[in-house]
């Protein structure tokens, strides 16, 4: 957002176009879009819009799903096995740890001896 609205000021500045992609160290291809948009729907063209980006796998939604197979699980490998074999959902295992850890979802942990 930042960056786009300093193109624009540069712009404003009469800097060319290749100056302001040099300054913000973007192509000029992105310059010229920036202040197209600008022209056409103001300040808002600073802002992302809704739903840009990759969609999430592991919905909330699946949650319940998800904690049935993974809770007695000793791994997040193995529990990640679980969920390609069964839910057919593919993610990899930092991905399957981050969500149980936003989720409060805890596997099982072995007690280890203390002797």
């Amino acid at each position: 957002m930042r960056k786009r609205a300093k193109a624009i000021l540069y712009k404003s500045q009469e800097y060319s176009v290749k100056e302001i992609a040099k300054l913000l160290e973007v192509r000029t291809d992105t310059v010229y879009a920036w202040i197209c948009k600008y022209e056409l729907e103001g300040v808002e063209s600073f802002y992302d819009k809704q739903g840009r980006g990759r969609k999430t796998i592991l919905q909330d939604s699946d949650a319940d799903k998800i904690k049935e197979l993974v809770i007695n699980s000793p791994s997040i490998p193995v529990a990640n096995a679980k969920l390609r074999d069964k839910l057919k959902i593919f993610v990899h295992d930092n991905t399957l740890k981050n969500y149980l850890k936003k989720t409060k979802i805890e596997l099982h942990k072995s007690k280890e001896s203390t002797s």
